[in-house]
């Protein structure tokens, strides 16, 4: 599970396939993730 109370957002690679596991303060700040391989997934705000 995730550490003490923070939330993981968890989302899939287009490119590669990789999954890609960032804390959603992190998320919500930047609104993008960086896949091992280096390619920038786009996030959305979540409702």
């Amino acid at each position: 599970m995730s550490k003490g109370d923070e939330d993981i957002v968890e989302v899939k690679c287009p490119d590669c396939g990789a999954t890609v596991k960032i804390p959603a303060a992190k998320a919500e700040q930047e609104y993008k993730a960086v896949c091992p391989k280096g390619h920038e997934i786009p996030l959305a705000k979540m409702i």
